[in-house]
């Protein structure tokens, strides 16, 4: 698994299509906004992977069960989420909470994953 952050619209996406050291060429790329169980186990990239996990949050089920999940099924995956925790704290609890499970989770992330990079102005950073 490789993982992908950077701030809202750094172009993580346009490089995660570059990335070639994961030996696969992303062609099933699926948007974490609308996503299914299947469609996860089976793409090459989840770009907004942080709104996949907003959406199990919104639902109510258990996120560290649903990565863990998704780390067993497609360990090849690309994941590119949006860095959520530097800017104002959120005043709704619920959007606290979600920041707090995406930068959680993104940690988690990092620390399995094969590389890590961060993308600032389209330029991609290897940072693990």
């Amino acid at each position: 698994m490789i993982l992908i952050v950077g701030g809202v619209f750094q172009g993580k996406l346009e490089f995660a299509k570059s990335l070639k050291e994961s030996g696969v060429e992303p062609e099933r790329i699926v948007d974490g906004e609308n996503l299914d169980e299947e469609q996860l186990a089976s793409a090459d990239v989840v770009n907004h992977f942080h709104l996949y996990l907003r959406s199990l949050l919104e639902q109510g089920r258990e996120v560290t069960a649903a990565v863990q999940s998704l780390l067993e099924r497609n360990p090849q995956v690309i994941l590119v989420a949006a860095e959520l925790g530097c800017g104002v704290v959120p005043m709704d609890a619920f959007d606290r909470q979600y920041r707090e499970t995406v930068g959680r989770v993104c940690c988690r992330l990092a620390k399995e994953a094969q590389a890590v990079y961060r993308v600032t102005c389209g330029i991609g950073v290897r940072i693990k």
